[in-house]
């Protein structure tokens, strides 16, 4: 049964803390800038992929030659704070600030950074109550996404350089009861910010053998499709040499509604991330992020409109 969309508040961006070492939760967004630069940063008030789960932030900068700089530090819990009513995250020097329906950032590490804004330009998102159950309940996986596509304007900042950038971004937040790799097997998730559409989905499947697939589309005013009735295709696969595995080298989106009508195909061309994550298990566990263009077409109230673009999108795998 597809389960219902509710509305968002700025409560679903606050923390969400559960009493047991298995408890993380980290902060997500992402942005595209018109100069060719894009960047991923992360705030992960415990992190899941290192144990003890310890609070970490993280920074990725990919500039448009293709250089790729990376920072990541772990944060003195008593230097950390985080609201439990709206996203207000202090760790160490860096924050994440909702102020009104705008988001402050700061965040340096290892000789980069970024200071930026994050104004949101649809309304924030979720299924229900934000949490995914699994084996009945007893495991959660929180996602919610209070930015499905933002105006981003700001410095990026690498090494004694200072690069003005405006473009557009994405912001979600993940927390969960149990450890991912005892709830999931893997998913793939990624959004597209094309000029007229947001699309944004995830496929992911549970250790208990649910499937649970999410496709999103806005335009630049409100949700059109929120769903868990589409079709997620593998069109062809393809080794890493890097990590010993495979991943999508093509996947086609799909849904056939009443209500519209969506195919796009993403084709992977290049790899900017493949990394083995830290050995915190028996299990062996990555994280990808792919460099892919999409090319397909939507089908709404009578008109249908082609997509075409470049996007980011990510394959994590918790039992290699």
């Amino acid at each position: 049964m597809q389960r219902p969309v509710s509305a968002y508040t700025d409560r679903d961006d606050a923390l969400h803390p559960y009493a047991n070492p298995a408890y993380y939760e980290w902060w997500y967004l992402d942005a595209r800038f018109d100069n060719g630069y894009s960047c991923v940063l992360s705030w992960h008030w415990l992190n899941e992929f290192l144990k003890p789960h310890i609070p970490t932030v993280q920074i990725f900068i990919y500039t448009p030659e293709g250089k790729r700089y990376v920072g990541m530090d772990g944060i003195d819990p008593k230097d950390c704070s985080a609201s439990q009513e709206y996203c207000n995250v202090k760790m160490g020097s860096s924050y994440l600030r909702q102020e009104g329906k705008v988001y402050n950032m700061s965040m340096h590490s290892r000789n980069i950074g970024c200071d930026l804004t994050f104004q949101g330009t649809i309304p924030g998102w979720k299924i229900g109550d934000g949490k995914i159950p699994i084996n009945g309940g007893e495991m959660v996986q929180g996602w919610v996404i209070p930015c499905p596509r933002a105006r981003v304007e700001g410095k990026l900042f690498i090494k004694d350089k200072e690069i003005q950038v405006k473009g557009d971004g994405y912001h979600d937040h993940n927390w969960g009861n149990a450890d991912l790799y005892d709830i999931f097997h893997g998913w793939y998730w990624g959004r597209l910010n094309d000029p007229k559409y947001t699309i944004i989905f995830s496929n992911t499947r549970a250790l208990n053998g649910q499937v649970l697939p999410y496709l999103y589309v806005a335009d630049n005013k409100s949700t059109l499709l929120s769903t868990d009735k589409y079709d997620f295709i593998v069109e062809k696969e393809e080794p890493d040499t890097a990590t010993g595995q495979t991943y999508a080298k093509a996947l086609t989106l799909k849904y056939n509604g009443d209500d519209m009508k969506l195919r796009c195909r993403l084709d992977t061309k290049s790899v900017v991330e493949h990394t083995p994550l830290p050995k915190v298990n028996e299990y062996n566990m990555f994280n990808w992020r792919f460099l892919a263009d999409y090319e397909g077409e939507i089908t709404f109230d009578g008109n249908t409109d082609k997509i075409r673009g470049e996007t980011i999108h990510e394959r994590f795998l918790f039992r290699g």
